[in-house]
């Protein structure tokens, strides 16, 4: 008996796509609107729009300031001391079209890759006492002033603002290289 009448509830949903819908955007958020043939339209946040959901879809995302942590990572500073450094980053999202829109899948990944590889450049670049002496003066630093500003200057192109970058983990480690199963001895 479903199947028999399964036909009328596709011509429903098909009906339905031709009403249009509100969408609501709150203030912490942003939406594009993907329209036909490629065009996009930035909604801003606390905005409410109307669409057809038979040409156009909507796609939300949050653009107020966000913690963002990164996983540790084993590095090598200019004077050859391995470490092991953790970070973070503070962001906003200021251009929602250069975000989800024009040339980016996923920000949240974006974000995470990009400030992680500025860490691994800042790190190679200082000695291991600069390194303490920088992440010692806290976010008002030289070290840490430089951090932030290399990741801005890297995800400006995907419409991404660093509020400030940082260092939460620091510490020497050894390295050990494992061949095979066993430990080498």
């Amino acid at each position: 008996m479903d199947l028999a009448f399964g036909w009328i509830g596709t011509i429903f949903e098909a009906l339905l796509q031709m009403v249009p819908r509100l969408v609501i955007v709150r203030n912490t958020h942003a939406a594009v609107k993907w329209k036909t043939r490629g065009r996009m339209v930035a909604i801003p946040g606390g905005r409410r729009t109307l669409y057809w959901p038979l040409v156009t879809e909507i796609e939300k995302i949050v653009t107020a300031r966000q913690p963002v942590d990164l996983e540790k990572q084993s590095l090598m500073t200019q004077d050859r001391k391995p470490v092991v450094v953790g970070g973070y980053v503070v962001c906003h999202i200021n251009d929602v079209l250069k975000a989800i829109g024009e040339k980016n899948w996923d920000v949240d990944s974006t974000i995470a890759e990009i400030v992680s590889a500025c860490v691994v450049v800042s790190v190679m670049q200082h000695t291991f006492d600069e390194l303490m002496e920088g992440i010692a003066a806290g976010p008002e630093g030289k070290f840490m002033q430089h951090l932030t500003g290399e990741c801005r200057r890297q995800l400006r192109q995907y419409g991404v603002y660093i509020d400030r970058a940082g260092i939460t983990d620091f510490t020497t480690c050894r390295v050990y290289n494992v061949i095979g199963n066993s430990p080498a001895g």
